[in-house]
């Protein structure tokens, strides 16, 4: 066993309200954050990435990031934390520190590299991220527990850091939406109210449908219609939580006809019923 090895230190879920703002300067770990629903800007470095669902985020070690929410939709984001290199004859508190004056900043047992890599943006498509993903999730649900493994979180860390090595950024820079596919998004949020089928949605474009199918699983990793589902509840989202109407007018106007399906549907995305989403989460 070598002497310094990866362990997860954290892992949480939060929930932005609408325009919140998060700024946590000096993060003691290698990070990856990934859009659940929502969206909204996150800034590391000199990077500003545009996130939204299935977007994946991964900043190096010791780094400064800031969240801000989307107003009409803000993000709902998980986040996992990892300590590269961390002493074996140290024991590992699951905490990262990320705050000034926070004695875990100058932990000789946690080192890392952080010119390893710079802050890049991937989406589920990428498999090494998407199992990062699915290994924070894990790391989520073992740290809700009574006890603190070191061993399993250990083990997880040196499994999290051979995915990453196989990570590749979605681009360098934020790209430029084909026009086609833009005119759509415009589309389908002008409208969300109203039935949209795939025709109606390629026809706004002038495109067929197999074009507007083509393009949607293209950029997004998504069907069309998964994307809307998707646009729909995030608008729920910001309606319950910014006004007062009731849970059969908000799914009128994002376009259920069925409140009933509406309030499935919202807790499938959100694990929560419409009437109780309001409650935050852990800060990321």
């Amino acid at each position: 066993m070598a002497e310094d090895d990866p362990v997860v230190v954290g892992a949480n879920r939060y929930r932005f309200s609408p325009g919140e703002r998060i700024l946590n300067p000096h993060v003691m770990s290698v990070s990856f954050i990934w859009v659940l629903s929502g969206s909204g800007e996150i800034l590391a470095g000199n990077r500003r990435f545009l996130v939204e669902a299935q977007h994946i985020v991964r900043l190096p070690w010791h780094h400064r990031v800031e969240y801000q929410a989307d107003l009409r939709g803000p993000f709902h984001v998980g986040t996992l934390h990892v300590v590269p290199r961390h002493a074996r004859n140290a024991p590992v508190i699951p905490r990262v520190a990320h705050l000034p004056g926070d004695p875990l900043l100058l932990d000789p047992a946690r080192n890392g590299d952080g010119t390893e890599f710079h802050p890049g943006l991937t989406s589920t498509r990428n498999s090494a991220a998407r199992r990062i993903v699915e290994y924070g999730t894990i790391a989520i649900e073992r740290l809700g527990e009574d006890s603190f493994d070191e061993d399993y979180f250990r083990a997880l860390g040196r499994l999290i850091m051979l995915e990453n090595a196989e990570w590749v950024d979605r681009h360098g820079h934020q790209s430029t939406l084909p026009g086609t596919l833009e005119l759509m998004m415009t589309f389908i949020r002008h409208h969300i109210a109203e039935p949209l089928t795939v025709a109606r949605v390629a026809e706004s474009a002038r495109c067929s449908e197999t074009t507007a199918q083509r393009l949607f699983t293209r950029y997004t990793g998504e069907t069309m219609q998964s994307w809307i589902r998707q646009v729909r509840l995030r608008e729920a989202a910001a309606l319950l939580r910014t006004t007062g109407l009731r849970v059969n007018e908000i799914a009128q106007l994002v376009g259920y006809a069925d409140p009933l399906y509406f309030s499935r549907a919202f807790r499938r995305a959100y694990g929560a019923a419409p009437s109780r989403f309001s409650q935050a989460e852990l800060r990321p």
